[in-house]
């Protein structure tokens, strides 16, 4: 479920932020309009354009072109510049895409042309929003850093408190958390230093929407009912309607469902009265996927065939392809099956054409690059610094003692020149390295591709298929009945565990967090097929920064899985506890159940237990385990330190 964030454009005339339009303003700029010519006509076409933005979307674009028919007539670059961003923007909250980009890129060869750092780097952004609108987020990613490239040189703290929001929201979209929380974060810093109330507000609601993610609901709602009053203050009606989307998906996680309803109505109006269709969408399928919890399933196909419509008008395939989803859902719980089918037909297809594991992994490699490039560009000016520091001391040595500074100077050339062998020698070799490693990425990338586009393909084709077969027939059998239950299960558990694979397989380390979230989901999943077990999962803080190889964390991990699935279907438990903690020599992780244990004499080979020692032996570690009939089980994980990569 994608939680409500604000993406943030910039804007032409007055200022980086236009205000919301009132009645007094457009009719004074009306009035001076009429009496105007040259620039200050423009300026004032342009002026009314953003003011009409956030009323009237056919204004805005008749103003737009007005100002733009205007540049035209003075022959000013500048001028064309800001009219095209104009037209522009308002294609854009028109959800009309491919023209805003074609718009924004006009714009931005004005500015170009003109050489206007800032203004390049506002279309920079303004091209990432599009395209990340649209679901492209390789080239929205592209765009942004480019637009942060000027920011950075510029010094302006706003803009780039701006760009960070707007990278941290692809994160959050790829359910990258930790790094968008970190973007957000920064964001809202920058905008704290610039005293920037605009800016604070929207890093509010982002900051509320992330932490959804994490289920820190009261911090959640602080930050959303502070962006909501922010918004309300200022005068932006078109914005408040995320961070009511954002309080409306704290309450739905909290099942206090009739105030999620209130709020998600209340969100999908304002959107609906600005005509930005991609929210419409994106709240529907958020409010569709709450109706299905309560189990109104006709209103959540009437939400969900408005979000669909609504995905479709703003080009938003990914926000379209989840509307299919809770619509095969909703169709299914209603029986009506043909078209349940339909649409998890067309789910499946649209969830295809989105999946690239390479286009992934490329957006998140130009964060690294960006970094990268950056310090080296920083490095290289202080080498240049260095170089004409040293040129000076020479030339001085030189005028001083003519000899001396020659000997000092040739000694220092065969200096530079060893120097640069032997960093040429160790660039060779890392290079090599590097070579080795991204060869060997290359091979896992292409072996968890084939896994997930192959293997995975027919297993869910399997259950598919056995679902069909019980939907089609009419099954009074019910052994027949409970042995294509039996095959569906058994084929969803390979699924979850050929996904558990494919991660392991796409990570170079596992830390401990990781592997947290990991067990958490496992146990979310493992509470709901056992409500009377109570589980709880603890971990010493400290403990977040170590990390281990995939093989190592893979293994942890299916041992840990081992241990509470035994407890829950043999030792009739009400309580099991995951506890990890730290020692001299190691990490302990204990798997404690309060059930009617075993002795352990009479099931010393058993298949599950002898597994399980042998997965932890396999990483160098021990496996122990305590039980007596009555006295529950308890199974003692010890990990070396040695494996941990600190």
């Amino acid at each position: 479920m994608r939680s409500f964030i604000v993406l943030l454009l910039c804007f032409t005339a007055i200022g980086a932020f236009p205000q919301n339009p009132q009645t007094s303003k457009t009719d004074s700029l009306k009035h001076v309009l009429a009496k105007q010519t040259g620039q200050k006509r423009f300026h004032t076409l342009c002026a009314l354009s953003d003011e009409f933005s956030y009323s009237d979307l056919d204004q805005a674009l008749s103003y737009g072109k007005q100002a733009l028919a205007q540049a035209r007539r003075i022959k000013s670059e500048p001028c064309l510049g800001m009219a095209y961003n104009a037209i522009a923007n308002t294609f854009q909250y028109r959800s009309e895409l491919d023209s805003a980009i074609i718009y924004h890129r006009k714009a931005l060869g004005s500015r170009i042309r003109i050489k206007d750092s800032l203004g390049i780097a506002d279309s920079y952004n303004n091209i990432g929003i599009a395209f990340d609108t649209k679901g492209d987020f390789e080239q929205a990613l592209r765009n942004y850093f480019r637009a942060l490239y000027y920011y950075d040189k510029k010094n302006d703290l706003s803009k780039q408190a701006m760009t960070y929001t707007n990278i941290g929201i692809v994160y959050k979209t790829h359910e990258d958390y930790k790094k968008a929380l970190t973007y957000y974060r920064k964001a809202y810093d920058f905008y704290v230093k610039a005293k920037d109330a605009f800016g604070m507000t929207v890093s509010s609601g982002n900051l509320g929407s992330i932490l959804i993610n994490f289920a820190h609901y009261k911090e959640s709602l602080k930050y959303s009912e502070m962006a909501r009053k922010g918004y309300q203050k200022l005068g932006y009606d078109r914005y408040v309607a995320y961070p009511l989307g954002n309080l409306a998906m704290v309450y739905d996680s909290l099942h206090r469902f009739d105030v999620a309803d209130t709020y998600y109505k209340e969100s999908i109006a304002l959107h609906e009265k600005f005509e930005n269709w991609f929210e419409v969408a994106n709240t529907g399928n958020a409010y569709a996927q709450c109706l299905l919890k309560q189990k109104r399933f006709s209103e959540s196909i009437a939400v969900s065939q408005k979000a669909r419509t609504s995905a479709k008008k703003s080009e938003a395939e990914l926000v379209e392809t989840m509307a299919n989803d809770n619509l095969a859902k909703a169709y299914a719980k209603t029986g009506s099956f043909q078209q349940a089918y339909e649409h998890a037909r067309l789910y499946c297809i649209g969830k295809d054409s989105l999946f690239r594991k390479e286009k992934t992994k490329a957006i998140f490699e130009l964060d690294a690059k960006y970094q990268t490039e950056k310090k080296e560009k920083l490095l290289l000016l202080r080498e240049v610094e260095a170089r004409q520091r040293n040129l000076w001391l020479i030339i001085l040595g030189f005028l001083v003692v003519t000899t001396v500074a020659g000997g000092a100077l040739v000694y220092r050339q065969q200096k530079l020149r060893n120097r640069q062998q032997e960093q040429e020698h160790r660039l060779e070799k890392a290079i090599a390295k590097i070579e080795t490693q991204n060869k060997l990425q290359e091979q896992r990338l292409s072996i968890s591709r084939d896994l997930h586009d192959n293997i995975g393909a027919q297993l869910t084709f399997i259950i598919s298929s056995v679902d069909n077969l019980k939907f089609a027939f009419d099954l009074k059998d019910s052994k027949l009945n409970g042995k294509l239950d039996n095959i569906s299960g058994f084929t969803q558990s390979t699924i979850i565990e050929l996904r558990d694979t494919i991660w392991a397989m796409n990570s170079d380390a596992i830390t401990f967090e990781d592997l947290h979230m990991r067990i958490m989901n496992f146990i979310e999943k493992a509470r709901l097929a056992a409500e009377n077990i109570q589980f709880r999962f603890e971990i010493d803080e400290k403990l977040s920064h170590l990390g281990f190889s995939s093989v190592v964390g893979m293994n942890i991990y299916r041992t840990i899985q081992e241990a509470v699935n035994n407890a829950i279907k043999y030792a009739q438990a009400t309580e099991i506890v995951v506890r990890i903690t730290e020692d001299n020599d190691g990490i302990d992780i204990g798997i404690t159940d309060n059930g009617s244990g075993f002795d352990i004499a009479s099931v010393v080979n058993g298949n599950g237990l002898h597994n399980m020692k042998k997965r932890i032996k396999s990483i160098g570690g021990t496996a122990t385990i305590d039980s007596a009939p009555g006295a529950g089980t308890r199974i003692v994980l010890h990990i070396s330190k040695d494996v941990l990569n600190t």
